[in-house]
């Protein structure tokens, strides 16, 4: 009995040893950790399926591949108009979802964007929505997420070779190649699409492009701060920067200043009060500040459960569902720039 609780105690011993140094951070190895896994995180999410297709709303579509300059294939869906449209809108989507949405969300929302789809559907655009490299049904990603040719997940700043690629195939595209295009994209997305204008300005500006909807469009360093705290209460965006930069070559986008290429009207969404966004000093959401760098003629949908519209109740993921119940002001503003 005695040798038992003996080792009983040397266990125990040994875990409060480990538990302090690891409290402590002792020698920085709980911070190591941390910054190793949201790296991987970042640049190799979770792979997700798409849940549903268009024709569980009622739309006909059919599976197409768009190939990037780099060479990597984009799963996507091309959903024309029931009638002959001479207008397309070219949709992607967040980091950590599909083009389908999310069943796991955050912070227990959900997401899916077929709904929104929908009303674009009804109200006769052709669309183009596609998953980005390395997530849903795209080749891409790293590590145990890599399928067909390697690409790690650069949160918009990889992204923007994908946002490219979908404007050229409405470009080359039989049907639609003389569209009128607007832009629907979201988080990531945005980023992406802000950084794609800063590099391929004159070819943008030549692609029939006639405005933009962003849907929380994020100032990169402040949001993934915040993130970082409010999970793990550590202050590590710099070191994940820093070791996203030395193991992959990228860090985080910089979408105030990409923003300022930009040469069409926009149309900005965000949850006012998300806790990754909301500025509790200047009482003021990021998104401000994005805006405020455009150089074009924009507007914002504020989403939130004190809006002109209630919904919801705060979180971020609510604000990729508020165009599935209120599409007027997104319909209003393609109709009038479109």
């Amino acid at each position: 009995m005695n040798k038992v609780l003996k080792i009983s105690g040397i266990i125990l011993g040994s875990l409060g040893f480990i538990a302090g140094i690891w409290f402590s951070d002792l020698g920085g190895i709980k911070t190591k950790v941390y910054v190793g896994q949201i790296v991987k995180m970042r640049v190799s999410p979770k792979r997700l399926n798409n849940l549903k297709t268009p024709s569980d709303y009622g739309m006909d579509y059919k599976d197409i591949d768009i190939v990037t300059n780099d060479q990597i294939r984009l799963s996507a869906w091309e959903i024309p108009s029931k009638i002959e449209s001479n207008k397309t809108v070219i949709v992607n989507h967040p980091l950590t979802t599909t083009r389908y949405g999310s069943e796991e969300g955050l912070d227990g929302v959900s997401v899916e964007f077929l709904p929104m789809i929908k009303h674009l559907h009804d109200a006769g655009y052709n669309i183009v929505m596609y998953d980005h490299r390395g997530q849903g049904d795209s080749d891409g990603g790293f590590d145990k997420t890599l399928k067909g040719k390697e690409a790690p997940v650069g949160a918009g700043v990889t992204e923007w070779q994908d946002v490219v690629a979908s404007v050229k195939y409405v470009n080359d595209h039989p049907l639609f190649k003389n569209n009128k295009i607007a832009l629907l994209s979201q988080c990531m997305g945005a980023n992406a699409t802000f950084l794609a204008w800063r590099k391929e300005t004159e070819f943008f500006k030549n692609s029939n492009i006639s405005c933009m909807v962003a849907i929380q469009p994020t100032v990169s360093y402040n949001m993934i701060d915040r993130f970082i705290k409010i999970k793990t209460n550590m202050d590590l965006v710099d070191a994940v920067e820093l070791e996203q930069k030395k193991q992959f070559g990228f860090g985080y986008a910089n979408s105030v200043e990409d923003i300022k290429s930009l040469t069409v009207p926009v149309l900005f969404s965000q949850v006012r009060k998300d806790q990754y966004t909301f500025n509790e000093s200047s009482n003021k959401n990021d998104i401000e500040e994005i805006m405020t760098a455009c150089p074009t003629t924009n507007e914002i949908v504020w989403v939130g459960p004190d809006e002109k519209n209630p919904f919801g109740t705060g979180k971020r993921f609510e604000g990729y569902g508020y165009f599935n119940k209120y599409p007027e002001e997104l319909l209003s503003f393609l109709k009038k720039n479109i």
